[in-house]
C-alpha cells in the first residue's frame, strides 16, 4: 500500500469514526431515558423540530451552524461534536496501527472498531449520571473472552485470569473503603480479560489522571462544598430541634452519631440503617428531613455528606460533590490496548 493510499485509507477512517460517534451522541443521550434509538427521529430538544439530513453531518453541522439549531436558534452542546471528532481520532489512529504496528491483523482493527465506542459512551453516560452502564462492562468482558481465541500467543490465558483476578480483589476493596463504584470495578474485570497484564498500565493511567483532576476538581469546588454544607446544616439544625422539642427522637447527653446520606439529581438518600441506635432516645423522623432536603437542594447534581450530632445540637456538616472514574479509566484502557505493548516493553528494557 503506497503513503497516497495509506493517507486516503486514513481519511475514510476518520470519516467514517464521525459517523459513528454521531450515532453514539444518540446513545448516550437515549439508553439512559430507556427511549429507542433506531425508532425516533432526529429533532432539536429545545424547539422539537425534526432535524434533516443536511443538519446531521457529523462535526462539520455543528460547525457551520456555529452551535446552534438552525430552526429555533438554541445553543447546541459542543460536546456533540467532541464526541464526534474523538471518535474518528479513535478510529484513524486504530487504522495507522493496523497499517504500521499489527501487521494487518484485521481482528485488531475490528476490536478497535468495537472496544473505543464502548469506552466512549460509558465515560459520557457516567459523567452524565455517575453511573456505567453494565451492558458496557459486560462487552468489554464479551471482547476480552473472544481475544483468548483470536490472540492466544499474545498474552497467555491463565495470564489474563491471573490480571483478572487481582484487579477483581484491588477494586472490591476499593468499592468497600469508598474509593470506586461497583461500575468501575465491573469495568476494569473486564478489561483485564482484554488487556492481560497490560491492564495494569491502564490502571496506572486512568488512576493517575484521575488523581490530578480530584485534585483540581477539590480546590475549585471547595467554596461551593461550604455553601451546600451550611445550607444542609441549617435544615439539620432545624430538623433536631423539633426533635427535642417533641421528644421524639435524639442523641442522649454525652453521646454522638453521625447521620450519612447521598443526593443524586436533588433527591437525598439518608443511610439510616447505619445509626448507632443505643445512643438515640426514640427514633428520630426519617421523612421530615428528607423533605426538607428535597425541596432546598432540589438543584444539587451528585454528592455525599455526613451529619455530626452531639448531644443536644448539629456540631458540624461535611459535603463532597462525588467524581466519577470512568472517563479516565476508559482513557487508560485506550492507551494501553494501543501502546500497552510499547510501555511494557521500555519498562521491561530497564532490567
Amino acid at each position: 500500500m503506497s503513503g497516497i493510499e495509506t493517507a486516503v485509507y486514513a481519511v475514510l477512517a476518520f470519516v467514517f469514526g464521525s459517523v459513528i460517534g454521531s450515532f453514539l451522541n444518540v446513545v448516550i443521550l437515549r439508553t439512559p431515558r430507556r427511549e429507542s434509538i433506531i425508532t425516533e427521529p432526529s429533532h432539536c430538544f429545545s424547539c422539537g423540530h425534526r432535524l434533516a439530513w443536511y443538519d446531521m453531518f457529523p462535526i462539520f453541522s455543528w460547525l457551520f451552524l456555529r452551535g446552534k439549531c438552525r430552526y429555533c436558534k438554541s445553543k447546541i452542546s459542543p460536546r456533540y461534536m467532541i464526541i464526534e471528532a474523538l471518535t474518528a481520532v479513535f478510529y484513524c489512529i486504530s487504522f495507522i496501527m493496523f497499517r504500521f504496528v499489527w501487521d494487518g491483523d484485521v481482528w485488531k482493527l475490528v476490536f478497535s472498531a468495537l472496544l473505543f465506542p464502548v469506552l466512549i459512551v460509558l465515560s459520557a453516560i457516567d459523567i452524565d449520571h455517575f453511573e456505567i452502564p453494565y451492558w458496557c462492562s459486560i462487552s468489554i468482558a464479551v471482547l476480552g473472552a473472544a481475544s483468548f481465541l483470536l490472540f492466544p500467543d499474545e498474552i497467555v490465558w491463565y495470564e489474563r485470569l491471573i490480571a483478572f483476578g487481582i484487579v477483581l480483589v484491588l477494586f472490591a476493596v476499593m468499592v468497600l473503603v469508598g474509593g470506586m463504584g461497583g461500575g468501575d470495578l465491573q469495568l476494569m474485570c473486564g478489561a483485564a480479560l482484554l488487556l492481560g497484564y497490560k491492564v495494569f498500565i491502564a490502571l496506572f493511567i486512568g488512576i493517575l489522571f484521575g488523581a490530578v483532576y480530584g485534585t483540581i476538581k477539590k480546590f475549585r469546588d471547595k467554596k461551593y462544598e461550604r455553601v451546600v454544607s451550611h445550607t444542609i446544616k441549617g435544615i439539620a439544625e432545624k430538623w433536631y430541634q423539633n426533635q427535642l422539642d417533641r421528644e421524639i427522637g435524639f442523641v442522649m447527653d454525652g453521646h454522638d452519631d453521625v447521620i450519612v446520606g447521598s443526593i443524586s439529581e436533588g433527591n437525598p438518600d439518608i443511610e439510616w440503617e447505619f445509626l448507632e441506635e443505643k445512643v438515640w432516645k426514640g427514633l428520630p423522623e426519617k421523612a421530615e428531613l428528607s423533605q426538607t432536603l428535597r425541596e432546598k437542594i432540589k438543584d444539587e447534581r451528585e454528592g455525599g455528606f455526613k451529619i455530626y450530632i452531639k448531644g443536644d445540637k448539629v456540631e458540624k456538616v461535611k459535603y463532597s460533590r462525588r467524581m466519577v472514574f470512568g472517563p479516565f479509566l476508559s482513557l487508560g484502557i485506550a492507551a494501553a490496548w494501543l501502546v500497552g505493548t510499547f510501555i511494557m516493553n521500555w519498562y521491561m528494557s530497564w532490567f
